[in-house]
């Protein structure tokens, strides 16, 4: 059914899909998909789309108000208009942002969200280079959409403000064969089905019949722009500016012999509750395709000589075999390295910094000097109260110790509220009893060997279980998540109290509690950073994890989870966390990181041809073999070279940036009808 047709063929009574394929998710649907008729009215439409043509574009659907949010804070959003409409007897689906500020947006944020709205539109995507959309309908909230593609990369959410979703899929079914998927009802396969025999085998929804037919109709892969500069450079690009796609892969669903596999189960497999379906039933089109890709290819200035860190690759892992040498690299600019790392910061030095009455008189000098060497370990429980943000920089002792009175006061009253909880009320109480259980199971795994957490019945392990519970019922929101425990353990091997930890993490959480957000929204914004990050610096390697299906970026996944904490020693991630938290050079040193430690492997990674899931196992198995000094120095090289270009790679908001105060607090809520 195509074109104008549609609409009139529907009213007539023409052949539908059968009711297996139904997409209605209550009674309601019907009526609902009928009351929408004013929104989905067939529009005709001349576009110009040059001198050589004028292209008839039939619309078949438009809604207003459909949003993104392109960092995990509510201030910042970009309303646009959802479009699907036929084109030549293709069916295309395009998102372009309202003209002008954003009205939900704060004054202040609007100015840089403004900058990337070009990075989120979407000109023409055809609906044959989509592989699924996964629909969310959350108790509270607003529905929103995701949609994946065969390659695997996603866009990111769409939010429907004013309702719409089960009209775009009423409208979808009428032009293209969906299936729902028997993994998860929320997931349908969007399968453009030309031949009548796959289509057939198609819906028999056997498994691996419907991957392996839409394997058999696709012919060409995506194309898409790394950045808005890069829609005016590329050529042949079929979705103009689609730049703003969150690039989702993940693992095989055999993860035995994984050896992350420890890290986070449960937060790993909810990042991929889209994209393991989305690797797994694509697996075929990458085989298939591979090498297909036609990118648009941005050029940049700022490269870096890896060469001329080949002295110190006895530093890092010799390999255990010969590796073929990468193609030739010619990068002529000038090299920046970064400065030898100095002693800890002494006791001598610490009393220098702070006034008669304990003010620190110079923070960007600590912060520096903190940056450079790190922090003797008699004054961790001292500094990191500033570098967390529990105590300000400019308080006195008094102050501080006020504050540790009330802060202590606090923390037991928040204690208080689950310690009161019987038996009978726990019964009741479904969210306490699941929080409590993966707590419970998560302590007893968390860094035992170190000797301050080592041993049965343990103390120190049972304070660790009253401040996580303490904290799900501090910031109920988010609750507990896996990996959190991974961020506690050294806070609480360092201040050795019990309240002043609690507060210490809930400061790191205000800063890095995005990364376990549901939506991972997080996480998905630290991830496509990276990917620029990587573009700009070593534009070599970007293109080979192109070419391979890699620019999910999903194999530094853990990195930036837990910022390194399977990668190095106890004593090493205190040293790496106290220079993160200084934010001297960037609040996002830990991306730069990643860069630098990708960069040092590349000939290695290129060499030996890593694909996908080689790169996910390679990657883990650094862990242990990372010289962090001669890591950092490469970080730092490569952040002072980016300059303003890396600080434009990273949208505003992105963790561990501080979340942006609204009137309303860190969430904008308009009273709407929605």
């Amino acid at each position: 059914m195509r074109g104008g047709d549609a609409g009139a063929a529907a009213e007539a009574g023409s052949p539908r899909s059968p009711d297996l394929y139904d997409l209605s998710d209550d009674s309601d649907y019907a009526a609902a998909a009928a009351a929408s008729s004013d929104h989905t009215a067939m529009r005709t439409d001349s576009v110009d789309r040059g001198s050589d043509e004028t292209a008839r574009i039939d619309v078949l659907y438009e809604k207003e108000r459909v949003t993104i949010h392109p960092t995990q804070y509510g201030s910042s959003r970009i309303s646009g208009k959802l479009r699907l409409f036929l084109q030549q007897g293709s069916l295309f689906l395009s998102w372009e942002p309202n003209e002008g500020a954003d009205s939900l947006s704060t004054s202040s944020f609007g100015v840089e969200i403004d900058k990337y709205r070009n990075l989120y539109t979407i000109k023409a995507l055809p609906l044959s280079d989509v592989r699924f959309i996964r629909r969310h309908t959350p108790t509270f909230g607003l529905d929103y959409i995701i949609i994946v593609l065969s390659s695997g990369l996603a866009f990111p959410p769409f939010y429907f403000y004013n309702g719409g979703i089960r009209e775009l899929f009423s409208t979808l079914k009428q032009h293209v064969f969906i299936i729902r998927s028997d993994d998860d009802p929320n997931v349908f396969l969007v399968n453009d089905f030309q031949d009548p025999l796959q289509k057939s085998l198609s819906s028999l929804e056997l498994p691996g019949v419907a991957s392996v037919a839409n394997a058999m109709s696709r012919q060409n892969s995506l194309s898409f722009t790394g950045s808005a500069d890069e829609s005016r450079h590329g050529t042949d690009r079929r979705h103009g500016e689609a730049s703003s796609m969150s690039q989702y892969g993940s693992k095989q669903k055999n993860k035995s012999n994984d050896p992350g596999r420890d890290l986070s189960i449960q937060v790993l497999e909810k990042f991929s509750l889209v994209t393991k379906f989305a690797r797994d039933t694509t697996s075929s089109l990458f085989l298939n395709n591979s090498g297909a890709h036609t990118y648009g290819r941005q050029q940049h200035e700022y490269l870096l000589d890896n060469k001329a860190s080949d002295k110190h690759k006895n530093q890092y892992i010799t390999p255990e075999k010969a590796v073929p040498s990468a193609p030739p690299e010619t990068d002529p600019l000038p090299l920046v390295w970064g400065n030898q790392r100095d002693h800890p910061l002494s006791v001598e030095e610490w009393t220098a910094f702070l006034d008669p009455e304990g003010r620190v008189m110079d923070s960007k000098a600590l912060k520096k000097k903190v940056f450079y060497g790190g922090v003797d370990h008699v004054l961790r429980k001292e500094v990191w109260k500033f570098l967390l943000g529990y105590h300000e920089y400019d308080s006195t002792y008094a102050e501080r110790e006020y504050l540790a009175a009330m802060k202590r006061a606090e923390y037991e009253a928040i204690k208080s509220q689950w310690k009161s909880i019987t038996a009978t009320q726990a019964k009741r109480f479904t969210k306490f009893r699941e929080r409590k259980g993966l707590i419970d199971k998560d302590v007893v795994r968390t860094d035992r060997s170190v000797p301050y957490y080592e041993g049965d019945d343990n103390r120190n392990v049972v304070v660790l279980r009253d401040i996580l519970l303490t904290y799900s019922f501090y910031n109920f929101d988010l609750g507990y998540c896996q990996g959190m425990s991974d961020f506690l353990a050294p806070i609480l091997y360092v201040m050795e109290d019990e309240s002043e930890s609690f507060w210490c993490f809930a400061s790191l959480m205000e800063r890095l509690g995005a990364n376990f957000n549901r939506d991972q929204n997080g996480m998905h914004a630290q991830l496509l950073a990276l990917s620029k990050l990587v573009e700009l610096l070593d534009p070599q390697l970007h293109n080979y994890f192109r070419q391979n299906d890699c620019l999910n970026y999903f194999f530094c996944f853990r990195w930036v989870l837990i910022q390194f904490k399977r990668e190095f020693t106890f004593d090493q991630i205190m040293l790496l966390w106290e220079v993160l938290w200084t934010h001297y050079l960037s609040e996002h040193f830990h991306l730069y990181l990643c860069v630098a430690i990708l960069k040092r492997y590349r000939q290695r990674i290129i060499g030996e041809q890593m694909d996908f899931d080689t790169l996910l196992k390679f990657i883990n198995e650094l862990s242990g073999q990372i010289n962090l000094d001669r890591a950092i120095q490469d970080a730092e090289a490569l952040c002072t070279i980016a300059g303003e270009n890396g600080a434009s790679c990273i949208p505003p908001g992105t963790p561990p940036s501080m979340p942006i105060e609204t009137d309303g607090g860190l969430y904008v809520q308009q009273d709407e009808v929605l």
